[in-house]
């Protein structure tokens, strides 16, 4: 999967957040909601979730800022418990039980959050306020995984750019306007 910076010139002819891909929502989507037949709760053998790769795409670049920012704190959380001793095994460094859906939960948060960068970069926003909060969802997450700093520079370069190219686009358009 490539993840190409689109600028705003290209932003006032595409959709605003990314179009709906059903191949690349299967394959960022690989947790499927698996039931046994039997509906009694007490009788399901196991349950997943999915995440909504379309609800995603529908969420402006703040919003998907704001959730990504959710996504991050719940999953820093979780994985504070998944490191207390009640989670693990007394005679070795492995969980148990309930450590192993504790570390499930956390993968499944990290995938969560993943997914939605990946709409991010997607997208091709408009105006220059939702290049912005798309930058910082993209440059947040590059952050937070970011082993040296030279990588995460480029990105933040090429965010600056593309919103100063936002920022450019709308000055002309607003000149254009005015004539």
């Amino acid at each position: 999967m490539t993840n190409e910076a689109k600028g705003p010139a290209e932003a006032a002819t595409s959709p605003s957040h990314g179009s709906t891909n059903p191949e690349k929502d299967k394959e960022m989507n690989e947790v499927h909601a698996i039931t046994s037949a039997n509906a009694d709760l007490a009788h399901r053998d196991l349950m997943s979730c999915e995440v909504d790769m379309t609800k995603l795409r529908s969420m402006s670049m703040k919003q998907l800022h704001d959730f990504r920012n959710v996504l991050h704190t719940i999953g820093e959380v979780t994985a504070a418990f998944a490191c207390q001793p009640r989670f693990s095994n007394e005679r070795s460094n492995t969980y148990n039980a309930a450590g192993d859906l504790v570390e499930d939960l956390c993968q499944f948060l990290g995938m969560y959050e993943h997914a939605l960068v990946s709409v991010a970069r997607e997208a091709t926003p408009w105006p220059s306020s939702e290049v912005e909060w798309r930058a910082w969802t993209i440059l947040r997450y590059e952050a937070d995984c970011a082993d040296e700093l030279i990588p995460f520079a480029v990105h933040a370069a090429e965010a600056v750019r593309d919103e100063a190219e936002a920022k450019c686009m709308e000055r002309y358009a607003a000149i254009g306007a005015a004539k």
